[in-house]
């Protein structure tokens, strides 16, 4: 059985629509899996105990409205990230695990990306493959979304989709090897309609398959 730990939701983000979004689609596969969803404080111990797979879809903000801001990632927490990949681990970055961690630090160097940021309003957003994917399918569809701009260090990664709207066009799923371990990135979704549409479901499960070859 393979354990997925899950660090999942923040102010702006639901927690319990993030985790029922991959937990469903994990459930129409063959995959034998077990989720442990954690809250930040739980995760240095919880990666003692080498999960599989780790998935941080969690701003680094705690409280992004007041006037002081604090952040959950400690040096500490992003020490024990950086040595479980280089170890053998596997991280799924997804959507706001992109967002507000400091772009010099370890984390997202190791990850070779980050948000920078998303129009205001929530709009039609295309998620397409490249021609040559690294995956094991193609995605091409669309959702309403919140439209993820990103930096990307493409000269040191494998990018899988790419993402457009009215907006403009950013990189919106990548991944490379780290060490002895795996990490991939991916920036959908958002709203519950998006995260309950089945390429979505599908682009999840095929991020995990991935991660786990």
């Amino acid at each position: 059985m393979k354990e997925i730990v899950t660090l999942l939701g923040d102010f702006y983000h639901s927690h319990n629509l993030m985790l029922k979004a991959l937990d469903d689609a994990l459930k129409e596969t063959s995959i034998d899996y077990r989720i442990v969803d954690i809250e930040a404080g739980q995760l240095i111990s919880r990666l003692q105990l080498n999960p599989d797979i780790l998935v941080i879809g969690k701003e680094n903000r705690i409280n992004p409205q007041d006037q002081n801001v604090k952040c959950w990632m400690t040096d500490e927490i992003e020490e024990k990230i950086v040595n479980y990949v280089e170890c053998g681990g596997r991280l799924f970055v997804w959507h706001s695990g992109l967002a507000s961690y400091p772009a010099d630090d370890e984390y997202c160097k190791m990850v070779r990306g980050y948000f920078k940021y998303h129009p205001e309003k929530n709009k039609m957003v295309r998620y397409f493959s490249p021609e040559k994917s690294i995956l094991s399918r193609r995605f091409d569809f669309e959702i309403m979304d919140e439209h993820y701009f990103v930096y990307c260090d493409t000269e040191n990664t494998n990018i899988f989709l790419f993402s457009e709207s009215e907006d403009g066009s950013s990189i919106a799923g990548w991944t490379h090897n780290f060490g002895n371990g795996k990490i991939l990135a991916l920036t959908p979704a958002h709203r519950e309609e998006g995260l309950n549409h089945q390429e979505m479901k599908a682009l999840l499960v095929e991020s995990i398959r991935y991660l786990l070859l």
